[in-house]
């Protein structure tokens, strides 16, 4: 009787191994490439507001938003609010973040928010004439007492601040969602 090789032995454990690998590889993303999106509509009630040297926009009222969740973790939003008090002001917000999973679903996201339309504004030697353009800023979100129950959505508080440019000079926005109520279609 004859014995293989040690050197195919080898060979074959090294072709089994590689794969194993190789076939756990595929099954991890066949599993990756099933995401899961989850589509809703949202109403939100709150405050914004950008303060700067040289101009204040913002105000109080509310929106409405449009939301993606990816695999239930992964949050892509944009909503659009009028606000009211200092004048006739709209604010246009887009994030993405992650959140909690599970009922109680708490979430932070990056944000992107302008704020257009009529604003205070303040002359000063860095900006002898008025600025013209939105109020741009670059923020985080954080919602801490948020709720997710698969297809209803609520948000009791969130916080959120930015930073935006009026070059020279940097500008802080504020925001506070006192409500925010979504719908899963």
């Amino acid at each position: 009787m004859k014995t293989a090789h040690p050197m195919f032995i080898k060979g074959g454990a090294l072709a089994l191994g590689l794969g194993l690998v190789a076939s756990a590889g595929d099954a991890r993303a066949q599993e990756s490439s099933s995401t899961r999106h989850r589509l809703s509509v949202y109403a939100t009630a709150g405050a914004q507001a950008y303060l700067s040297n040289n101009r204040t926009i913002g105000g109080i009222g509310g929106g409405l938003g449009v939301r993606d969740t990816l695999n239930d973790r992964f949050i892509l939003q944009a909503d659009l609010s009028y606000l009211s008090i200092l004048g006739n002001t709209a604010s246009l917000r887009v994030g993405a973040g992650v959140q909690r999973s599970g009922t109680y679903a708490p979430a932070a996201l990056l944000t992107v928010s302008t704020l257009f339309g009529e604003r205070l504004s303040f002359l000063t030697d860095e900006h002898p004439t008025r600025i013209s353009g939105p109020g741009v800023t670059v923020g985080i979100t954080a919602a801490p007492v948020r709720f997710d129950l698969q297809s209803v959505q609520v948000s009791v508080l969130q916080l959120g601040v930015g930073v935006g440019s009026d070059l020279p000079g940097l500008g802080l926005s504020y925001s506070v969602s006192l409500l925010e109520v979504g719908s899963t279609f």
